[in-house]
């Protein structure tokens, strides 16, 4: 009989001591949907744009966001180097509160090839992704963003839209926009040296204010679908183009190329698989 409620007592003592177990677990597993954390959609010509942030509050001070735009079909918009024309995006963050510092990633481009130019940027829904530090941990943020940029279909549109974001103060957790943010930082070009990219970049067939950059590819086996070249003020550059196997080859205009020998150049390659683009900078021969 002693044995038996000894038993019985053990039995009680166990069941107790699941329903803590799932009571604890219960309160630690997070559950039902992730919250939300987005400023309100701000329209233009076929165009609209919103703040989002990957997580519900200031935390420690390092917050992931984004801006989220989306275009009407047919429409695009331009990378930092818009390409042949258009209209690179400038962003105003100066009516900002509580932000010491904001990186914005530009993640790769498409390039587009339409009536005999070649443009830089993105169609359909893009993310710039955003790194900010607070001023102030303890304190929110206020984001606040004047975009000026453009679009284009059959014509293009100059555009400027304003959006905003308050990012409380406290502990933070991730939002339903975490995810489609980190997806889009992973489309932002790796560096030539992590993916072991190398060449020679030369100067070539000079005449007045005309030249050429050759590019020779080493140590990968990418082979890029197109290279855009920047970063040379006053000197305009043109489309790639594949002359051999490892070799491609792109125009340039400038008051005297010949000064362009030991400078760099900054160049990003592009791909047709949808990876990210590969960019570096680049001495001229």
């Amino acid at each position: 009989m002693r044995q038996r409620s000894l038993w019985i007592v053990t039995g009680v003592l166990a069941l107790f001591g699941l329903v803590a177990v799932l009571f604890v677990l219960d309160r630690s597993t997070p559950s039902g949907p992730l919250p939300r954390l987005a400023g309100d959609w701000n329209t233009g010509v076929s165009v609209a744009t919103r703040l989002e942030s990957g997580q519900s509050a200031v935390g420690e001070g390092r917050v992931s966001a984004a801006l989220h735009m989306t275009l009407d079909p047919g429409w695009k918009t331009y990378w930092r180097v818009p390409g042949d024309s258009g209209l690179a995006p400038r962003f105003d963050w100066s009516n900002s509160k509580n932000v010491h510092a904001i990186e914005l990633l530009w993640p790769t481009p498409v390039a587009f090839d339409e009536l005999g130019e070649r443009f830089y940027g993105y169609k359909g829904d893009v993310l710039w992704p955003l790194r900010i530090v607070a001023q102030d941990p303890d304190q929110a943020i206020d984001l606040s963003l004047k975009l000026d940029f453009g679009v284009c279909s059959d014509v293009c549109v100059p555009t400027s839209i304003r959006s905003s974001l308050k990012i409380p103060s406290g502990e933070a957790a991730p939002t339903e926009h975490a995810g489609l943010i980190e997806d889009f930082v992973a489309q932002v070009p790796v560096r030539a040296r992590d993916a072991d990219f190398s060449g020679a970049v030369r100067l070539l067939n000079v005449s007045g204010y005309r030249a050429e950059l050759e590019i020779s590819l080493t140590g990968s086996d990418l082979m890029p679908a197109a290279i855009v070249a920047s970063g040379l003020k006053g000197v305009y550059l043109g489309a790639s183009r594949s002359d051999q196997e490892n070799t491609y080859t792109l125009p340039l205009e400038g008051n005297d190329p010949e000064k362009l020998r030991g400078k760099p150049v900054n160049l990003l390659f592009l791909f047709e698989d949808g990876r990210p683009g590969v960019e570096g900078a680049f001495l001229i021969e």
